[in-house]
Parts: C-alpha cells; structure tokens; sequence
C-alpha cells in the first residue's frame, strides 16, 4: 500500500508540472504545431548507468513529452525511488526536467541538444542532491547513436562529471524483434576519484503501444569509491513501456 500511495503521488507530481506548462505553451503557436504525448514504463530494476538506484527493486516511470515542428521539446519524467544510498536522507521521488532541441543536419545525420534538471523532493535538510546536466547526442541512419553529457555540479557536490555512451539498434529479419546495445564511461574522478564502464544488450517487440524489452546490463571498473558495488552487478531488466498520445 505504501509503495501505491508513493506512485500515486508520483504520477500527480509530474501530471501537475505538464499540464501547469500546457497553457504557456499553446500560447506560442498554433495547436497544430504542437505535439503531445505520454508514457508510462515499468522496469523490474531502476538502473541508471549501470547502477540500480531502485535497491533492485521495481519501479514506474511517467512521463509526458511536448515538442513543436522548430524542433524544440520539453519533457516531465519521474520514478519511485528508495533512500537506500543515504538512510534518512527523506528521498522517496525523483522527477526530472528536459528542456531540449533536435533536427536532422543531414539526411541520416539528427542533433540532440537538451538539458536535464534532476530533483529529489523530500529530501531532507543536509540532503539536498538535485543538479543539472547537459547533453549533446548525434544520431545516424536512425539507428545509431554517440552521446556526451556534462554535470557541472554533479549531485550539488560542487564538482563536474562527465559520461559519454555510443550505441545502436538492429531488427532481427522479419520477427519484429530489435536488438540493442550501448556502452558507457562515467567520469567522475572530480567527485569521487574514480570512473567505471556500464554496458547492455537487449532485446525487444512492439505489442500494438506496448513495447516489452528484455536487457543484459553489467558495468566493469566499478571501484569501492562509488558505492555498494552489489548494485553494479550484472542483472537482467524487464522493461514494459506503453506511449500514447494527449
């Protein structure tokens, strides 16, 4: 019953930031310019960048995305989360904030500019983690990827870290079945003194809106300065994600 209340209030927490932006938004331009839609996934681990910040436990992400045809997009996401890391630090949510641009530069050849605010309501005080971080992504052939991203003042520590990934995804003939793959570096030798490697393959289908997903995920490199190193083991994650249109 806890964890339904904390979802709940989660859910309401980022429909109430998306729908307070609506009106400003429609305000800019022609509703026809404008595109809206939601999601909502489900995932057996809440891992980010190799690390499971759920205590390996299951989580709910909402989100709901609105972009206009210049290309500029904003997005409002959030997750369950437990204060494993920090006993007492109050952090059961987090949602994020994405301001972003993106067009193709060429034929086969998109640019991703967006920035990410991360917070962590609740938190108590002393515990105070949100920050901010920037991305530029490049995609190719659709299908492609190579992506690096800049946290200032990673995890308000006062010091900057740095993640780069590349990755790509593949259909599998004729079975409807893509197959993907990333690889990671996490910089954070200015916070922590050490840095690590994330990596996943996967698998996954499209049911009609449902898209499940089933990926492999380990990191190497994972030194004792950056935590419970049990929660950087490999693990397998199920992902259900559905989309739909506002």
């Amino acid at each position: 019953m806890k964890n339904l209340i904390k979802l709940g209030a989660l859910a309401s927490l980022v429909m109430a930031s998306f729908v307070m932006a609506m009106p400003v938004m429609a305000q800019d331009g022609a509703a026809s310019d404008w595109t809206f839609k939601g999601n909502v996934t489900g995932v057996s681990d809440y891992v980010f960048r190799g690390i499971s910040l759920s205590d390996q436990e299951p989580a709910v992400f909402p989100s709901f995305t609105v972009s206009h045809k210049s290309g500029f997009y904003g997005n409002v996401w959030g997750s369950s989360n437990d204060d494993f890391q920090n006993p007492g630090d109050g952090i059961h949510v987090e949602v994020d904030y994405t301001l972003g641009w993106s067009r193709d530069l060429a034929k086969n050849v998109n640019i991703d500019l967006h920035a990410v605010r991360y917070t962590f309501p609740g938190s108590n005080p002393g515990f105070g983690i949100d920050y901010n971080e920037y991305f530029v992504k490049a995609t190719f052939f659709q299908n492609y990827f190579a992506m690096i991203s800049y946290a200032n003042d990673y995890v308000n520590s006062g010091h900057s870290a740095t993640y780069y990934q590349i990755g790509g995804s593949w259909g599998v003939g004729e079975t409807g079945i893509t197959a993907n793959a990333t690889a990671g570096y996490y910089d954070l030798t200015n916070v922590l003194h050490d840095s690590y490697y994330d990596y996943m393959v996967g698998l996954g289908r499209n049911f009609g809106p449902i898209n499940l997903n089933l990926s492999f995920i380990d990191t190497s490199s994972f030194g004792p300065n950056l935590g419970n190193p049990a929660l950087a083991n490999s693990r397998l994650v199920l992902t259900a994600s559905w989309d739909f249109n506002l």
